[in-house]
């Protein structure tokens, strides 16, 4: 705590305490993206990338710290049929992201989302911070898509919080736009709800310093 209050100051500190124990809420739109919309191109990755997918009781590959406390997660996603997405540096999970290819219902977030064949839900996006100036988000999620698409799925969908800045212009970049979802989630003490609308038009993203769209 001493650390931290060193580092960011102490009303950032009680900022950040308060929103992860009492109370703090995000709002998040739901983004899509259309097969004859899709701009990837090639996946280039050096001898240190591989990238795995996994399936129902596979094995799950040795974690980056950032990830090791996924672990049990994990097993438990592909244990109800979810597919896991995993990009190794040396061996070693730094990133991965999960797909739905049927309905989707997360009891923690109490969200449920509607998968059509043909679609893709495409969820819990996580990459090690040390990763990120390499270039590995634009690269993996462009291969997570080629995927996809050779898997036939004609529409992909993702949940994407409008303060994710870095998360929303990697989607703009591929051709995402938003589907006219918004998602609220709050979260009060231990109680989770989620509250979900629908609107005309592009919300962007939001200004933390005016509280407005930034897009």
């Amino acid at each position: 705590m001493r650390q931290r209050i060193a580092r960011d100051g102490l009303p950032a500190t009680l900022r950040k305490a308060i929103g992860d124990h009492v109370f703090r809420h995000s709002a998040s739109v739901v983004m899509e993206l259309r097969r004859e919309d899709a701009r990837l191109g090639p996946v280039r990755a050096d001898g240190s990338i591989r990238f795995v997918i996994l399936r129902d009781d596979d094995e799950v590959p040795p974690l980056c710290p950032f990830l090791a406390h996924r672990r049990r997660d994990f097993i438990d996603s592909l244990a109800i049929g979810k597919l896991g997405f995993f990009v190794l540096r040396h061996e070693i999970a730094v990133g991965c992201a999960w797909v739905a290819l049927s309905d989707h219902h997360d009891s923690r977030m109490r969200e449920r989302y509607r998968v059509a064949p043909g679609e893709a839900y495409l969820y819990s996006w996580l990459l090690d911070p040390v990763e990120r100036p390499r270039g590995t988000a634009l690269m993996f999620a462009r291969w997570v898509m080629q995927v996809l698409l050779g898997m036939a799925v004609e529409r992909m969908f993702c949940v994407i919080d409008r303060d994710n800045r870095a998360s929303y212009r990697i989607h703009q970049h591929f051709r995402y736009r938003e589907s006219g979802l918004l998602v609220r989630h709050f979260h009060l003490l231990h109680l989770r709800w989620t509250l979900m609308s629908r609107y005309k038009g592009t919300l962007g993203l939001r200004d933390p310093a005016r509280g407005r769209r930034a897009a």
